[in-house]
């Protein structure tokens, strides 16, 4: 035993010396297999970073926004009394905020199909904007707030006057700039003058291009409810148990007469988005490592082509070719691991630079920056294994002769 220990002692002395002789080169292995090394990791890391990141806005945007609406019986009636076609409750949003893990929720009824909309003052001869430039929503404020839209006089849709609020794609085809003091603006719908008195910004629903009034002038716009859209956002994870009760708790009366969007279970697609961008980013740093271990194995050949001499040497006093094999082996090795620990190190700091300009939250796992050290030992073997095989194959006499 203790033989043994010697040998790899003296093993591990030779490769020290080697390696501190050629520091140069030495440290453009390192650098090699660090590169490699830490791109392999890195790009794991930064995709299972991504994937995360695209899991969770997958979750929060599909798991807590619910839609309900109408029948297709209930849209369809034309001609049912106006008590019957009056589908929502006038407490429609007291009644959903009344629903447990209910954040808030409000009413969208579309009336652009009936509207005549344009600036007031524009002349009679000037175009009016299409309905896929403009559209023309009645919607309450809770609906703003449901929807995550900005807009501080957003309250004013719960009020029966004429004003609007203006999507930025609305106001600049209307010719009209979003501005903080929107005094004096006003638009046209069907002849009635509406003040403008602010603009809508964000969301998760495009309102861009939208003309928000008051919810309950658009039902008299309309002359029905029937198309209404009531949209809710819950707590996260808790829009499946609401769909499932949202219709009894609005029309306890006649829940068939109601459709709650169905929150679907995507788990199979974020499963999905997760294991293609952890192999893009395995297959990107696979690939560099791989071009990486062919660039060192061919510089360590050229190695042993110049350690000729030496490897003569060292065989006529009496070195065995396995011993010769051994030392490049080695070498390789401990220069892998090097350039590994070196690799990990830039890993760790690429992902978090990453994650910091990307304001991501940084997902390193331990494991996979502690498996730095052994993929870069194993290039260094793999390295090795020619260049070790060369050199152990040159025979002592023409080794001592060669120049």
């Amino acid at each position: 035993m203790s033989g043994r220990l010697t040998r790899l002692g003296d093993l591990l002395t030779d490769v020290g010396v080697e390696l501190h002789t050629r520091r140069a080169r030495t440290a453009m292995l390192i650098a090699g297999i660090a590169l490699s090394t830490g791109t392999l990791i890195s790009a794991v890391s930064v995709s299972t970073t991504a994937a995360h990141q695209v899991d969770a806005g997958l979750a929060a945007s599909t798991l807590d926004l619910i839609e309900v609406e109408a029948s297709h019986a209930q849209r369809s009636d034309g001609t049912a009394s106006d008590a019957v076609r009056r589908v929502f409750p006038e407490d429609t949003e007291r009644r959903v905020r009344a629903v447990p893990t209910v954040v808030d929720g409000g009413l969208r009824l579309d009336v652009t199909n009936d509207a005549y909309l344009r600036r007031a003052g524009v002349g009679a001869s000037a175009r009016p904007p299409s309905a896929d430039e403009v559209r023309v929503l009645g919607l309450t404020s809770g609906y703003l707030v449901a929807d995550r839209v900005s807009s501080p006089a957003g309250w004013m849709l719960d009020t029966d006057a004429p004003v609007a609020l203006l999507g930025t794609a609305a106001a600049n085809r209307l010719g009209i700039h979003p501005t903080t003091d929107p005094t004096g603006l006003a638009v046209t719908i069907e002849g009635e003058r509406y003040d403008v008195v602010g603009f809508l910004r964000g969301g998760t629903t495009p309102l861009a291009n939208a003309v928000a009034i008051p919810y309950d002038r658009a039902i008299s716009h309309a002359g029905s409810d029937a198309e209404t859209t009531i949209l809710i956002r819950t707590e996260i994870g808790a829009g499946s148990a609401v769909a499932r009760v949202i219709r009894s708790a609005i029309r306890p009366d006649a829940p068939q007469r109601l459709v709650s969007s169905q929150v679907l279970d995507i788990k199979d697609l974020r499963t999905g988005v997760s294991t293609e961008l952890d192999r893009l980013g395995a297959w990107v740093g696979s690939l560099l490592l791989v071009l990486t271990v062919l660039l060192i194995a061919n510089a360590m050949t050229v190695s042993v082509l110049g350690r000729t001499a030496e490897i003569g040497l060292r065989r006529a006093m009496g070195a065995s070719r396995a011993a010769m094999a051994s030392l490049f082996l080695a070498e390789g090795a401990v220069t892998g691991m090097l350039g590994g620990l070196t690799g990990s190190a830039v890993a760790g700091f690429a992902t978090l630079l990453v994650c910091v300009i990307n304001q991501w939250t940084a997902i390193l796992s331990p494991s996979l920056i502690g498996l730095g050290p052994i993929v870069g030992m194993v290039a260094g073997l793999v390295c090795a294994t020619y260049p070790a095989a060369r050199a152990s194959a040159i025979h002592p006499a023409v080794a001592v002769r060669s120049d």
